[in-house]
């Protein structure tokens, strides 16, 4: 079972990825964890994608994609894979598209979580303050990641449902549990 899940900055996808790796046993791919880590180390790609975030832009495909392709050939034997927050935009969901077919391996399901602007932007300066993210407590360049999402990630989405995966919206401007449940009714 191969799953991609989808959602604007803030929008709880870590949370619900938490809870669908523990209770189906898949293997988490979240590229903003990973980049993240690359960030800490200081490594080449960490700097070079710092650049880009510190500004609330996305790192561009090439270096995403080779984080992408070598997480997905170390794990692609295991259950399945939850993929948090890639494909970014169309070229990124087609790179995906083309590992799995060059696999034979399907795609089972996209879960999109919606969320309102406004909430979004409580969620923000709340993780701000929580979790001392830098790039959470300009409201600017929260609004930046979020207009990149609605620009570049939902036509992503739109062009993976068209080879027929089953999408699913379910709004996440509900509680942490309520989401959960609608995603295990999606799963099964």
């Amino acid at each position: 079972m191969n799953i991609i899940i989808f959602g604007p900055p803030l929008a709880g996808k870590g949370t619900q990825s938490k809870k669908i790796i523990k209770d189906f046993g898949l293997t988490h791919l979240s590229t903003g964890d990973a980049l993240r880590s690359e960030k800490a180390q200081n490594s080449d790609l960490g700097i070079e994608a710092a650049e880009y975030s510190s500004k609330g832009l996305l790192v561009p495909d090439e270096l995403v994609a080779k984080v992408v392709e070598k997480f997905y050939h170390n794990h692609k034997e295991e259950k399945g894979i939850l993929f948090d927050g890639y494909p970014r935009n169309i070229d990124q969901a087609q790179h995906l598209l083309d590992l799995f077919e060059a696999d034979n391996t399907p795609l089972s399901q996209i879960i999109f979580l919606k969320v309102p602007r406004e909430e979004l932007l409580k969620r923000a300066k709340k993780r701000a303050e929580e979790q001392n993210r830098k790039d959470d407590r300009d409201p600017k360049i929260v609004l930046t990641r979020i207009d990149e999402f609605e620009r570049l990630t939902i036509p992503a989405v739109q062009h993976i449902k068209a080879t027929g995966v089953k999408t699913t919206e379910i709004d996440g401007n509900q509680s942490i549990e309520s989401i959960y449940i609608k995603i295990q009714e999606v799963l099964g």
